[in-house]
């Protein structure tokens, strides 16, 4: 009984908690709407109608706690209509507190831990506040409700470290996958009985024909249940830009000055699991945009700006992988700052180029603020969120204009599960490199190879390449020559392409990619790993990273040296 109760809790949760977050951006969407004159009706209707699904759902639970919050909430909103628009404030912060402390108690119900406490604490004064405005007339609204304030925060639905998260999966996909297990079943069954009779020398001519077409089944059948649990895995970025509507307010009134928060391509379908990992990190983004980019609202004004500043969360589709974006109107990075950070941290900074120098805010660290607050100066962040994506198979980017603003770019796999890549070797190591980054792949002969000023190029389609041998570049313990390989990949990342001659290329497969382990985050050209057949492990490259690489290495000196020369980039 007591596993039935725990299923139930658990599907309480999973039903009411995005509900319980779609009300904080409904009060969000709210208070936009008082803000230009609109009277809000159908958002409150809306609000009603969430917290009375929420009562109900809760009530049917036994969750007092929960069902209490959203009845008194479902009062303040239906106060709502009465009040003079200089109460709106207040009654605002008190559906916003509700709602946070809602999440809360759903979200501690399947540990049976709900702060009862807290919740009658919320209700009382609620309640009295409300008695007291109804006694002293419309006009009184909710202004003097005392209301809890802290620091801005994210309310997500992603699950802490060390739990799993869930999906809601409609009935028809069940459906088609049990249907495909059943397919599976019976191609298993028939092979188990070939299989059988070969034990027993037992061989009939028809065997090699039903191995043939049961194989050819199953890999079918297998390919449709990949395809159809990877959308299950997949949802729209949305849920996960919804989340910053309420901590860009509270940053904006901690700040004093409005920031508008602008959602793009929220449709776009990410995995989950790169949902849940990706929230964290641009909570730092976010609040790096308000602490370092935003100016106040004087200096906005002197430079011509709307007071109003702008925070942009956009997300698109671009050869196969997703590109978000998060960008601000403010003034831009401080590159004085920067280089003066770089020179007092000991980075030799005379051979950076612009780009190399914004990039430097990655590095583990790394602050330009003079001052401590609760918002930026603790050199944690950035760092941390290019560890982040780097994990996931991504790449993090930066570019800002002086005065105009700063954009920062992730690239992602749409899931982090499955991908197609080509198995290279060269010397006695093995690697893979994704397909979306694959121009082509040709036979590497000495005529086709030039050296002009110690750089490599590769005649290819017409046109040069600059290349570089694969064993120096990725640290190999061959003795080739990048003369002596036989191979060429010709890779693309963004406007810049350039060639890894190579031993051998195993052809393009579809791998599962692992994360890398925490000991191995900092080794900027690796975006993952796999296992291939008999259990080997194989690097997968970061290739915006080898590109990069390959167009800043230099042949070895004709006076013996061994090495190639590489700058190496911070991060």
């Amino acid at each position: 009984m007591e596993d039935i109760f725990s299923a139930l809790v658990k599907d309480f949760v999973d039903e009411t908690q995005p509900i319980a977050l779609e009300v904080g951006a409904q009060v969000l969407k709210l208070e936009e709407a008082w803000g230009v004159g609109e009277d809000g009706k159908a958002l409150l209707r809306s609000l009603r109608s969430g917290l009375h699904t929420i009562k109900g759902n809760a009530a049917m639970m036994g969750l007092s706690p929960v069902a209490q919050v959203a009845h008194v909430l479902e009062d303040v909103c239906a106060r709502a209509a009465e009040v003079e628009p200089e109460d709106r404030p207040a009654l605002v912060q008190a559906l916003l507190e509700g709602g946070d402390l809602l999440v809360m108690l759903i979200r501690s119900a399947p540990a049976g831990s709900l702060d009862a406490g807290r919740a009658d604490e919320f209700v009382a004064r609620t309640a009295v506040s409300i008695e007291a405005a109804r006694a002293a007339g419309a006009s009184a609204g909710l202004a003097q409700m005392p209301t809890e304030t802290g620091a801005a925060g994210v309310v997500t639905s992603a699950p802490s470290d060390g739990e799993r998260g869930s999906a809601r999966i409609a009935d028809g996909d069940v459906d088609e996958l049990l249907e495909l297990a059943g397919e599976a079943i019976v191609g298993q069954t028939e092979l188990l009985r070939v299989h059988a009779r070969l034990l027993r020398g037992e061989f009939e001519a028809g065997d090699m024909e039903v191995m043939d077409r049961v194989l050819t089944g199953l890999g079918r059948t297998t390919r449709e249940m990949r395809d159809r649990l990877l959308r299950v895995r997949l949802a729209p970025i949305a849920t996960l830009f919804g989340r910053y509507g309420r901590y860009v307010r509270d940053l904006a009134r901690e700040r004093g000055q409005p920031i508008e928060l602008c959602i793009e391509g929220g449709g776009t379908a990410v995995d989950r699991a790169i949902i849940r990992r990706l929230s964290e990190p641009l909570v730092h983004v976010v609040r790096n945009a308000v602490a370092h980019g935003i100016e106040t609202a004087e200096e906005r004004a002197a430079a011509g700006k709307p007071v109003k500043a702008r925070i942009l969360l956009g997300a698109g589709l671009r050869e196969g992988r997703v590109q978000v974006t998060i960008a601000d109107d403010g003034r831009g990075l401080d590159m004085q700052a920067i280089v003066a950070k770089a020179k007092a941290e000991g980075i030799d900074t005379s051979r950076y180029g612009e780009q190399d120098l914004q990039r430097l805010i990655f590095h583990a660290g790394f602050s330009t603020a003079k001052t401590v607050t609760e918002l930026a100066g603790r050199g944690v962040g950035l760092d941390v969120v290019a560890g982040v994506v780097q994990g996931l198979g991504g790449r993090i980017d930066v570019r800002s204009t002086s005065g105009q603003g700063t954009v920062f770019t992730l690239d992602l796999p749409v899931t982090v599960s499955l991908q197609k890549a080509l198995v290279f070797g060269v010397d006695s190591e093995t690697f893979a490199v994704p397909t979306g980054f694959i121009l082509d792949t040709v036979e590497s002969r000495e005529k086709d190879l030039q050296e002009i000023n110690r750089v490599l190029l590769l005649s290819w389609r017409d046109d040069f390449v600059r290349a570089t041998d694969a064993g120096r570049l990725l640290g190999c313990q061959g003795l080739a020559e990048a003369w002596a390989r036989p191979y060429a990949i010709v890779l693309q990342a963004g406007n810049k392409r350039g060639a890894l001659l190579v031993d051998w290329l195993s052809g393009v497969q579809e791998i599962v990619v692992k994360p890398l382990d925490a000991a191995l985050l900092g080794c900027r050209m690796l975006s993952g790993a796999t296992v291939l057949a008999q259990g080997k492990v194989v690097p997968i490259l970061d290739c915006v990273e080898v590109v990069r690489r390959v167009n800043r290495t230099l042949q070895p000196e004709r006076s013996g040296e061994t090495k190639a020369e590489v700058v190496y980039d911070v991060f």
